[in-house]
């Protein structure tokens, strides 16, 4: 690995290839309906258990602004660690593990939630996500 280079991984949602860096993420699980949680914000499937711990599952989807869609065979739940929390994130789809340059990161051209930046590889682009901030965001 080129010492400069961050480790990503990429998953889909629609059409758009988003991805996390690999170490914010713990594992990737199987899609398992969670058990829903009364007055929970709309952003949240619910809570699974995961060996013993109780992770809050959200919708990627719902998150970034994109529309519903029912769960299927590739969808997959992204574990995070989010404020030494450990988090739900479910995707479409997961991809790959990928070698970023950060310097060729290009910023979002207007902030938005969750956004880090975009950036080519291999003539795709890349949406970089970042869910430091998702408890802000699910309190507003």
């Amino acid at each position: 690995m080129q010492a400069d280079h961050e480790r990503w991984l990429t998953f889909t949602m629609d059409d758009t290839t988003y991805c996390l860096p690999v170490n914010t993420v713990r594992e990737v699980t199987l899609w398992n309906r969670p058990e829903p949680v009364p007055d929970a914000p709309r952003q949240a499937w619910g809570v699974i258990n995961l060996r013993g711990d109780i992770v809050t599952v959200l919708d990627g989807r719902s998150l970034l602004g994109l529309p519903q869609k029912e769960p299927d065979d590739d969808t997959r739940v992204l574990t995070i660690e989010v404020e030494q929390e450990v988090i739900g994130f479910v995707v479409d789809a997961v991809h790959e593990i990928v070698l970023l340059d950060p310097a060729k990161v290009e910023p979002p051209v207007t902030p938005q939630a969750f956004m880090k930046g975009t950036c080519y590889h291999k003539n795709d682009l890349l949406v970089l996500l970042t869910l430091e901030n998702v408890h802000e965001e699910l309190g507003r």
